[in-house]
């Protein structure tokens, strides 16, 4: 009982930084109890018992509190052992993809994004088996939450759960399904930016194009709309799953600017390679992105008028990347430097300094 009340105590601590703040020399200290509570109840107790262990709970709301900062999910990496890590880890993971009911599920969840958000319990969690058994419980769901999202964002920051997901065959596409169905934007952003992040590996652009066309057809049906203006010829290079939502006149843009500059952007890591660029072309991009860029630009000229800078910013931003595909897309590829990847390209500090400042200004807002 005594554990119980200084328990609760130190979540009402931990919902404050001024609190924390006084609390640093003795952080070291609780992190270890903390933890150690997580740790020993697991061991003891089924899923179940521990969703309704009042101990338990209370431990994971500490941690998740203190863990939003990202110094000091830092810090309870640095003073734990490396075996402390990896059974806590491990105790989340069982916890969090259990069947206990949902609001103690994400409590587990939870502080597993607040951790992945640090590179160094991305690398343990991503070289331990958790990144495979979250990626297969993953696939075979029909809805995953925000929170299951957001972890999976998360840990695509390291290569190897890139490749993990890159590798099986059904995971982007299951992904991508969920942006025509998912109301949430906080999830579609989620989704759009693991896809962005996948699209970084470009060993699997081969892979992303030409094996599952479903992958970049879910892309493009949130990219069009249907006030589009594409003629019947330039429509029968779209894919089929594109056509269809135009012909049954539901072709609907996504709303949210920030889902649609991540989904520009996988576009854009794609055109890294040959192989990206030219299956872009032959599913007829151009055209959803020449519509796209005219109706944003009508969009862009609604927010400046109306002096909305903040939205005005992200909106030029979203206009700035759609014409970077758009420019990788019209360039023939005999105009193209002989490298196997864009990235490749040598570029000087100076030429870089001042591609930086054409984006800065053309994104800039006065």
């Amino acid at each position: 009982m005594e554990r119980v009340e200084v328990l609760r105590s130190l979540l009402q601590l931990s919902c404050e930084d001024k609190y924390i703040t006084q609390l640093d020399g003795e952080l070291t200290t609780y992190f270890d109890l903390l933890t150690g509570v997580i740790v020993e109840s697991n061991d003891s107790m089924s899923p179940y018992s521990l969703a309704s262990d009042e101990m338990f709970i209370l431990t994971l709301k500490c941690l998740v509190n203190f863990c939003a900062r990202t110094d000091l999910a830092k810090r309870l990496f640095e003073c734990s052992k490396a075996k402390r890590r990896v059974d806590l880890l491990t105790c989340l993971v069982s916890f969090a993809f259990s069947d206990v009911k949902e609001d103690s599920r994400n409590l587990g969840t939870s502080l597993l994004v607040n951790l992945t958000t640090i590179s160094e319990w991305v690398d343990i969690f991503c070289n331990e088996p958790f990144a495979n058994i979250i990626c297969g419980k993953f696939i075979n769901k029909r809805s995953p939450s925000c929170l299951e999202l957001k972890l999976i964002l998360n840990l695509t920051s390291s290569a190897r759960m890139r490749r993990y997901i890159c590798e099986e065959r059904s995971a982007l596409s299951t992904l991508l399904r969920l942006l025509s169905e998912i109301s949430d934007a906080e999830s579609r952003m989620a989704i759009a930016g693991i896809f962005r992040n996948c699209s970084f590996e470009e060993e699997y652009h081969g892979r992303i194009c030409f094996l599952s066309n479903d992958i970049l057809s879910e892309v493009l049906v949130r990219l069009c709309d249907q006030s589009d203006d594409i003629s019947e010829g330039d429509r029968s290079k779209l894919p089929d799953r594109v056509r269809e939502v135009y012909e049954l006149k539901i072709a609907k843009r996504e709303e949210d600017v920030g889902v649609k500059i991540a989904l520009c952007e996988s576009l854009l890591q794609l055109c890294a390679t040959k192989d990206g660029r030219s299956h872009l072309r032959s599913l007829g991009v151009y055209f959803i992105l020449r519509e796209m860029h005219r109706q944003e630009c009508l969009r862009e000229e609604e927010l400046d008028k109306s002096g909305r800078k903040t939205e005005l910013r992200a909106q030029k931003g979203l206009v700035y990347t759609i014409e970077q595909v758009v420019d990788q897309l019209i360039c023939e590829e005999n105009e193209r430097p002989g490298f196997k990847s864009l990235r490749d390209v040598p570029l000087d500090a100076q030429t870089e300094e001042k591609l930086e400042k054409v984006k800065t200004d053309f994104v800039n807002v006065n």
